[in-house]
């Protein structure tokens, strides 16, 4: 693979233990180390052997402690403070990196309104070196989603990023065609590549007894997690089938362990390595991905691409993806012929879903010809590497 000296630059580590880490660390996975550098939050580390390249670390700005609720008001000017100054000192080290080390390119992936301007200025002052700008959590949808003012300068600076850049990535077509009408440019696509696993087991035939979701609970899914609770709450109690829902990942939040407690078939499970995460996928009898279905997190639950949605389909297991109609999980699972969709938030619609999975079955050999395909033309970790690649090293110097 053809590389070039490129700075990584964003609010993670390249291997850090999120979506956003994982989906870098897999599109570099070729990348030469000895051309790779990185600028990344000082107080995040890539996990255990997957540091790449040169890293540097930028500090991050934190709200000023001590102060007493009176003083409350001067808080947040001073953070803004604090986070213009950190934007200056990002710019003047990413600068400094560009310059002592020959960089030719850089790819940017902003989550925090400062690292995006501060990426804006370097843009503007290395008119030659190329720039990559990746999108994987949509701006405004983020904006919506916390209750955070969506304001002109973040506007501006989001518009100037993607009309300067020369190459624009989203991480999921419906968002690729969202920010094309809105731009007016060309985007590509760019998400978490999964290579075709070699065929699966043979696993006993026999009801499934066990549901598996991997991740972190949160904001993003719970009230799809709630209902669908629920739902298998009234199927269990109907059928009088033991199932079992497992959440495997970090420790839910209070808020999040509290509203699941009344179902005592949910089993929570401490988070593992990624070795041991994709054998447990594996082993489980059916998985589960939710998205939300509030209004407020519309577009990110709809121009997301769930970094779990490639190791589900690579697992050899069937998934039910509890997705809303208009989002592109459930647009590439219906162009894969999916089965197992669940576009509902009503508790007797998934009871009846869970009710006709049971009676009916699943050709699962079928499912997995239909997942294998789909990771083949979406998912390939080789094309997704050079699609990136080739617009860092567009020709040969």
């Amino acid at each position: 693979m053809r590389s070039c000296r490129l700075l990584v630059l964003g609010d993670y580590p390249i291997g850090y233990g999120n979506g956003i880490g994982e989906t870098l660390s897999d599109l570099l996975a070729d990348w030469p180390d000895g051309d790779l550098f990185q600028l990344h939050p000082a107080h995040l580390t890539a996990l255990p052997g997957q540091q790449r390249g040169r890293a540097s670390a930028f500090d991050v700005p934190r709200p000023p402690a001590g102060l007493g609720s009176w003083a409350a008001a001067f808080g947040k000017p001073l953070l803004k403070a604090r986070q213009y100054l950190a934007q200056r000192r990002l710019v003047a080290q990413a600068a400094e990196l560009i310059g002592r080390n020959g960089i030719q390119a850089v790819l940017t992936y902003p989550v925090t309104p400062w690292v995006l301007f501060a990426g804006v200025a370097l843009r503007r002052a290395f008119p030659d070196v190329r720039f990559a700008f990746y999108v994987m959590d949509d701006w405004e949808g983020h904006h919506t989603c916390f209750g955070l003012p969506f304001t002109p300068q973040r506007r501006a600076a989001l518009t100037t990023m993607a009309t300067m850049a020369e190459a624009r990535f989203a991480c999921s077509h419906l968002m690729q065609r969202d920010y094309e009408q809105r731009f007016g440019n060309s985007w590509q696509v760019l998400h978490k590549g999964m290579p075709v696993p070699a065929s699966p087991a043979p696993r006993p035939a026999g009801p499934f007894t066990n549901i598996l979701y991997t991740g972190a609970m949160n904001m993003f899914r719970f009230d799809a997690v709630l209902a669908f609770a629920e739902g298998l709450r009234q199927f269990r109690q109907r059928s009088g089938r033991d199932v079992t829902l497992t959440l495997l990942g970090p420790a839910p939040d209070r808020e999040y362990t509290e509203g699941l407690a009344r179902f005592e078939f949910i089993r929570t499970e401490p988070w593992v390595d990624n070795e041991a995460c994709l054998r447990r996928l594996a082993g489980a009898d059916l998985l589960y991905l939710p998205l939300s279905f509030e209004d407020k997190l519309a577009r990110i639950a709809n121009l997301a691409m769930p970094t779990k949605f490639s190791e589900y389909l690579a697992s050899g297991r069937p998934a039910i993806f509890h997705v809303p109609a208009v989002s592109e999980v459930q647009a590439l699972a219906a162009k894969a012929g999916l089965p197992l969709t669940l576009n509902t938030v009503d508790p007797e619609a998934i009871c009846a879903f869970l009710a006709r999975l049971d009676a009916d079955g699943l050709d699962e050999a079928a499912y997995q010809r239909q997942a294998s395909w789909l990771l083949d033309t979406e998912f390939n970790p080789a094309a997704l590497r050079r699609r990136l690649a080739e617009v860092c090293v567009p020709c040969e110097s």
